[in-house]
């Protein structure tokens, strides 16, 4: 630890206190903002949910002084116990600034910490700079008051407006949290897994066309097999008052027994009318089949067996003026919202 020797008459003297600040006459430092942060490692399954504050150090001094985050702790009001500042991975460079290096002279440096708090007690934010009079005294700590419910936690919104879309796009699920909590144009997004579904309804025609009867059919049984049998589950990756990544994992359905219980299908179709068709209705057999079996893809969904194994999807999201956004499209940055919706539309053939 560097060592500043300042010729100080009385080494941090005048000191004065606020609520959102605190400085003596070599120094200063003052709480700019504060939010709250969630976040799962990666080695671990549990939300964490931190108190983030952005604090300015200003070097009153005619001399360089070092600071980073370990020149300040957190005291809670009960019980007094030191409560040490943790390290937060950060999506992208904007959403973490590190407190770290030297002050020049009559400068300024700004920078993030973090801390686990209780949002109903009160703290007070100690900064104890590395200055030392000349006798080797260290100068006085300052101390600014925090109080942690005055500051905004919506990363659980942020996971309620994913659930909220996925419900409403993909599952058919009506989730009213979407009105309030999504930007996104939910119907044009949920037309588009139509048409998708009917995309997928026919290519399994192959040179037939199925009728709009029968693709309206496949659509809403469809859907109503993914309702029935996809349970989705949502995690906070990481989540602040402007953006959040949010984990999206279930258990898919097992391909391979997907086209087992399809073959099932056909099967029963072809034993039923055996004797039906001559040798030069063999197309119109194939385009009755393909009706029959595609008639009944909720009985071969429900059939079909899930897979052993959760796959997660990361949806990336932006907050503008209290509603979320879901960034589709590589331009955002979030190639696994194509992997989510492609997840959902299943090979059925």
């Amino acid at each position: 630890m560097a060592i500043l020797t300042l010729a100080l008459a009385a080494c941090g003297s005048s000191k004065k206190t606020n609520k959102s600040g605190s400085e003596a006459s070599d120094i200063a430092f003052k709480v700019n903002s504060g939010e709250y942060v969630t976040i799962t490692k990666y080695d671990e399954t549990d939300e964490k949910t931190y108190l983030k504050l952005n604090v300015t150090v200003q070097n009153k001094s005619k001399n360089e002084i070092p600071v980073n985050s370990s020149n300040f702790s957190l005291y809670g009001s009960k019980d007094d116990e030191k409560i040490d500042s943790v390290y937060v991975n950060p999506p992208d460079e904007e959403s973490f600034k590190e407190l770290s290096g030297s002050i020049s002279p009559e400068k300024k440096a700004s920078g993030d910490l973090f801390y686990p708090v209780n949002k109903e007690e009160k703290y007070e934010l100690h900064y104890q700079p590395r200055i030392y009079d000349d006798k080797g005294e260290k100068h006085k700590e300052l101390v600014v008051s925090v109080d942690p419910s005055k500051y905004k936690n919506d990363s659980e919104n942020a996971k309620k407006a994913v659930a909220a879309y996925v419900d409403q796009v993909f599952l058919s699920n009506d989730n009213p949290d979407f009105k309030s909590l999504l930007t996104n144009d939910v119907l044009a997004d949920s037309q588009k897994f139509d048409e998708e579904l009917a995309n997928q309804l026919k290519e399994g025609f192959g040179e037939f066309t199925p009728s709009m009867r029968l693709e309206k059919m496949f659509i809403e049984k469809y859907r109503n097999a993914l309702n029935k049998k996809i349970e989705p589950t949502y995690k906070i990756a990481y989540g602040d008052s402007k953006q959040a990544k949010i984990n999206v994992s279930f258990k898919n359905f097992d391909t391979s027994d997907l086209y087992k219980q399809s073959r099932k299908v056909s099967e029963q179709f072809a034993k039923k009318n055996q004797n039906k068709y001559s040798y030069k209705e063999y197309k119109k057999a194939q385009e009755d089949a393909l009706n029959y079996t595609f008639s009944r893809i909720d009985q071969i969904m429900n059939n079909t067996s899930l897979k052993d194994d959760s796959r997660e999807y990361a949806l990336i999201l932006k907050e503008t003026d209290g509603k979320w956004t879901i960034q589709k499209t590589d331009q955002d940055m979030n190639s696994e919202y194509d992997d989510l919706l492609k997840a959902f539309v299943l090979q059925t053939y």
